[in-house]
């Protein structure tokens, strides 16, 4: 991010002076593209007018393709080969060209899908896929998106982070505060809180809850699941100064789920999903229900 990991979401930002008078006829309709020069995400003012008698959100992704009010989000070719729209959601199938698409430049091509799709009247959610690529689908909403309003004001955010008492029993509330402008992502936000969680508490007090030497290899926000990816340390280093892997997935997972539009956390390390921690089955996306004590 500035701040960014490679998963992370564009800044989101105005884009002034690339209207265009829509015809008479038609509905218009706004689409995120890529600004110029510096490719970040943006909500140009562009309203293209759907002509008559189509089908207004396939259009709207027909922009989108086209980079409508900037530029692309998607390499050259990428056609949509299926598309289907059934109980709010819109289900987009590309072609293969757009697996080329990686780790950020990737996060950017589906917020401009989802973001463009879901400011049209009853489109809750977008699925996005890939021709030839397996994959589990997932439901993007414009809430996995750190974008409340498209006003560019800073401001202030408390951060509510779970360390340890000095039993080693208890869960405490230790805050950050943090300037968040409307452009930050989910991502960005989750990636700067799990840091401060393997940094450790500054509340008097308070035990640390990561085994020393954890880093935080890479986060990613799809469907409400927050998948976190661990280094190996997360695992090796045993009990955390008397703190029980139970209380280190419980403040984990407290953690993250207080952050709007997470809903569970799934483990990574090493890239590798993480089945077990201590006597807790991870294979599966965890909540609060599963990390409670006995």
């Amino acid at each position: 991010m500035k701040r960014l990991t490679a998963l992370a979401l564009a800044s989101l930002f105005l884009l002034m002076g690339c209207y265009t008078e829509p015809p008479e006829t038609g509905t218009p309709v706004r689409v995120y593209a890529l600004a110029e020069p510096d490719g970040r995400l943006a909500l140009a003012d562009y309203m293209p007018s759907c002509p008559e008698g189509g089908v207004l959100w396939e259009f709207a992704l027909e922009q989108v393709l086209l980079g409508g009010g900037g530029r692309s989000p998607f390499p050259p070719g990428v056609t949509v080969t299926e598309s289907a729209l059934e109980g709010g959601v819109a289900t987009v199938t590309l072609s293969e060209e757009a697996a080329s698409l990686t780790g950020f430049a990737l996060t950017l091509a589906r917020a401009c899908v989802v973001l463009t799709l879901t400011g049209l009247d009853g489109i809750d959610g977008v699925t996005l896929l890939i021709e030839g690529q397996i994959s589990e689908p997932a439901v993007l909403r414009a809430s996995d998106f750190l974008v409340d309003s498209l006003v560019l004001e800073d401001t202030e955010r408390v951060i509510m982070l779970y360390f340890a008492d000095q039993t080693g029993e208890q869960a405490i509330l230790d805050t950050r505060t943090l300037i968040v402008r409307e452009t930050d992502t989910l991502v960005w936000y989750l990636d700067f809180m799990l840091k401060e969680l393997i940094a450790g508490p500054k509340k008097a007090g308070l035990r640390p809850v990561l085994p020393e030497g954890t880093r935080l290899l890479s986060v990613l926000v799809e469907g409400g699941v927050c998948t976190v990816n661990f280094s190996h340390e997360f695992v090796s280093g045993g009990e955390n100064g008397g703190v029980s892997r139970r209380m280190t997935l419980y403040c984990l997972v407290r953690s993250v789920t207080a952050q709007p539009g997470v809903s569970s956390l799934k483990l990574l390390v090493d890239g590798q999903p993480l089945e077990v921690y201590g006597t807790i089955d991870t294979s599966e996306p965890l909540t609060m229900s599963d990390v409670r004590g006995d």
